[in-house]
């Protein structure tokens, strides 16, 4: 699988943009603020369907504009692939898959699998657990569509859960329609946990071995924390909701389930975000991202898209040579501010709104 063509209009730095770009490695390569990383971003639109720097898909249209266009043209095991997004002043968004429109976003994911990452993604590691349920729930929703599907459901019936416990509805009636709520919770929450319990276990096994890999020997480790246990999930889950209705009530909002639970990061034993360098940080998230590559082709037999975003910067050549040998075989895009001596593949110059091929190295 790999990005043949991106078109772009009114995204961001690009009034408008055409570019094709290479099966192998492409280097991005210009100053900083060039609009580097909006090529990236872009790209990586078309895999995930929203950016991944901002939460508000406005601040990828470009000043004085009322839509932003993004398409790729894609070259998968089947064929041709068009992928067509369109995002508007109004806050709407459309999405076509081969001209056809996608009316909810997980029937967008599993068609283009790209892998992105950035120095936004060190926040992952270092801050709330919101951060680590979100990286995990989107890169089980690119493997398994469905996964989204009953994120929507739970954080749909999570919401009216949490509006009835801010009511004033007397506590005998409250209860009872709260129950209707924990069922449901229970049901969607026990599938989300199965589901990272299966994602983040195989994360764990893949990760360890490319951080061995990418640090010259550091064990890293993950654990999923999760207060559901037993052979009955869905009743454990049911349980603790269902005992702790009096604090719920107290405190107006769902005390348990997925929507509360974490996963945790060590480097030889040590908590991650407490006692590791800010470059120990970035190559145990660099490993986890290479290692969700590395379960993606598995799972679809097919490489996806590695985007690198001002990630070379930051690695001595030892670690740049491991990184690309890991991305082997798969389109890979890198940005830079300076030349990639480790790297090998075509590169072009990104300045004053335009990409342009500068050659081959």
């Amino acid at each position: 699988m790999y990005l043949e063509t991106l078109t772009l209009k009114n995204y961001r730095s690009y009034a408008a943009l055409g570019v094709r770009f290479t099966d192998g490695v492409n280097i991005l390569q210009g100053r900083n603020a060039a609009g580097k990383t909006n090529v990236l971003e872009a790209i990586g639109i078309l895999s995930y369907g929203k950016p991944f720097r901002t939460q508000k898909d406005t601040e990828c249209i470009r000043d004085g504009a009322e839509t932003a266009y993004v398409k790729g043209g894609i070259v998968t095991k089947s064929g041709m692939l068009s992928i067509e997004v369109l995002l508007s002043a109004a806050g709407k968004k459309s999405l076509k898959v081969n001209g056809q429109p996608v009316r909810r976003m997980g029937e967008l994911f599993g068609n283009f699998i790209a892998v992105v990452f950035s120095p936004e993604d060190l926040k992952t590691l270092k801050e709330s657990p919101s951060l680590r349920r979100r990286f995990a729930d989107m890169e089980i929703s690119k493997l398994h569509p469905s996964y989204f599907f009953e994120l929507q459901a739970y954080s749909q019936a999570l919401a009216q859960k949490n509006a009835l416990l801010k009511s004033r509805i007397p506590e005998g009636q409250l209860k009872k329609l709260v129950t209707i709520y924990n069922e449901q919770l229970a049901t969607h929450g026990e599938r989300i946990i199965k589901a990272r319990q299966e994602f983040l276990g195989r994360l764990a096994e893949v990760s360890r071995e490319v951080h061995r890999e990418l640090s010259g020997g550091e064990v890293l480790e993950l654990k999923y924390r999760c207060s559901a246990s037993g052979p009955d999930i869905r009743q454990s889950l049911f349980d603790r909701m269902d005992k702790s209705l009096s604090s719920e009530i107290e405190q107006g909002f769902c005390l348990h389930g997925p929507h509360r639970q974490d996963f945790s990061v060590s480097l030889n034993g040590a908590e991650i975000r407490a006692y590791s360098s800010q470059g120990q940080i970035r190559t145990a998230m660099l490993s986890l991202k290479l290692a969700t590559f590395d379960i993606a082709k598995t799972d679809f037999d097919e490489s996806p898209v590695l985007l690198l975003d001002d990630v070379f910067s930051e690695l001595d050549e030892g670690r740049q040579a491991a990184l690309l040998n890991r991305a082997r075989g798969a389109q890979c895009f890198i940005t830079t501010a300076v030349p990639v001596k480790s790297a090998a593949g075509a590169v072009y110059t990104v300045a004053n709104g335009a990409v342009t091929t500068a050659g081959v190295k």
